[in-house]
């Protein structure tokens, strides 16, 4: 091979090493896609209220919402130890929306309605959406999908308290203050003796009212202590009283929303005849009954988990006329009579 045919081969090499393709390597920095604001105006309320929550979303320039993610959206509450609510103890709602639409919008908001049919506190878990990243604020949405990054955005968590059955209004003590102090006229008198008498006169007087006043103090605590010892009755007696005008009444529609009433008056009733804590108030009504006292015979106690077990089950499905409600009313009074004949008491259930 002469040299010249060895010169031609080299520049064909060299030729095709400079004209190979190299990698691109795309090095970017990270684009902030927006934010997400869970909000809640009213966060607290009793056991089946309407509590509204609003999703508010603000993307930025760079920022393509992904319908998918839109249409997944669920609001879930938490417990405080952390773990998911069970699904028949609350219900959650979002007003309708086309995820199609606002998946074009830039700021938009979405609505809904949860509510808790058990007391406590609960927080509303973090919602997060997904987007596509545009590398340029030029670039066009409908090239290949391939080309963009995707990021996640997460909103914050919101607190909710729910309350079960309000106590009634309690007595508060407050200390007892003269409304002028005992005034002291000084006659101009010289002698000593009648100013030394003066002195023992003011002293004396100054004893006395001591004395009168914690006396005053002492019934004060007597009758403080003596009336929350006749407002547990009263409270109780509060309490038989709704009890009995709501299994009365006769307007009960819907049947679901009536047992959550009545579940919550029944249950108010055995906490305050076996004076329970209320730490076992808020749980479901079967897990309930485990907490009462043995002086129950197996009977009562089974009949009332099958009543309760009813109860939980109409309130989860949320059944708006349940079909044997007359009867599972009529199970609750017989119950209540019957354990009335058993203490010896009259409830006039």
């Amino acid at each position: 091979m002469n040299s010249f045919t060895k010169n031609i081969l080299w520049l064909l090499l060299l030729f095709c090493i400079t004209s190979w393709p190299n990698p691109v390597v795309a090095v970017g920095t990270a684009i902030n896609a927006g934010e997400i604001h869970l909000l809640c105006p009213l966060n607290g309320g009793r056991i089946g209220d309407p509590i509204a929550f609003l999703l508010q979303v603000q993307l930025t320039k760079r920022a393509v919402m992904d319908p998918s993610s839109l249409s997944r959206i669920e609001i879930r509450p938490l417990r405080s130890n952390g773990q998911a609510l069970p699904e028949k103890f609350f219900t959650s709602k979002l007003d309708p929306f086309d995820h199609l639409i606002l998946s074009a919008k830039k700021h938009f908001t979405i609505k809904g309605i949860i509510r808790f049919y058990a007391p406590g506190e609960y927080r509303l878990a973090p919602v997060s959406i997904v987007c596509r990243l545009l590398n340029s604020p030029h670039d066009n949405q409908d090239e290949n999908p391939d080309n963009f990054a995707t990021s996640t955005i997460t909103s914050n968590s919101v607190t909710v308290q729910i309350a079960g059955l309000q106590s009634g209004s309690t007595i508060s003590p407050a200390l007892i203050i003269p409304e002028k102090e005992p005034r002291f006229k000084l006659l101009n008198i010289d002698n000593r003796q009648a100013r030394y008498q003066i002195y023992c006169i003011a002293l004396a007087l100054s004893l006395l009212l001591t004395i009168i006043f914690a006396g005053i103090c002492y019934r004060r605590r007597k009758n403080t202590q003596t009336s929350e010892i006749k407002s547990e009755d009263d409270r109780l007696k509060e309490i038989i009283e709704a009890l009995r005008l709501t299994l009365k009444r006769k307007k009960v529609e819907p049947h679901w929303r009536y047992l959550v009433d009545l579940d919550h008056l029944l249950r108010s009733f055995l906490l305050a005849e076996f004076k329970l804590p209320e730490a076992s108030f808020g749980r479901r009504g079967t897990t309930f009954i485990e907490h009462l006292p043995t002086t129950l015979n197996a009977q009562m106690v089974n009949r009332l988990q099958h009543i309760w077990s009813n109860i939980d089950r109409i309130v989860a499905l949320e059944i708006e006329e349940y079909e044997d409600f007359s009867q599972l009313r009529q199970q609750i009074i017989t119950w209540l009579r019957e354990y009335a004949d058993k203490k010896g008491a009259h409830y006039g259930f």
